[in-house]
């Protein structure tokens, strides 16, 4: 009877010896699958930051140029622009007033 028991006792401990293992397993895959996935939203976020730093370079790029444009057109036409100011104030000023 004592060898049954020790039978017993040995498989049960080798059953417990496969679950470590396999619960071990499974920790090392969950953080292996956990690093992956932090590398993967760095590199996302890396590229994020350079499309957004591209946008606002040419963002300011056109801002540059749509400002030297109007200041062509300023220098070339002053009359016109103080018209074209006058007349878009006075629009402002005459919706701001209806508001009230």
């Amino acid at each position: 009877m004592a060898t049954a028991k020790s039978t017993t006792q040995s498989k049960a401990h080798e059953k417990v010896d496969q679950a470590a293992e396999a619960a071990h397993k499974g920790v090392d895959g969950a953080s292996e699958a956990a690093s992956k996935s932090e590398e993967r939203i760095e590199e996302v976020a890396h590229q994020i930051s350079e499309q957004a730093h591209k946008m606002a370079d040419t963002a300011k790029q056109q801002s540059e140029k749509v400002t030297n444009v109007v200041g062509d057109y300023a220098k070339e036409h002053p009359v016109k622009t103080v018209g074209i100011a006058f007349l878009a104030g006075a629009v402002v000023a005459g919706l701001l007033c209806k508001r009230k």
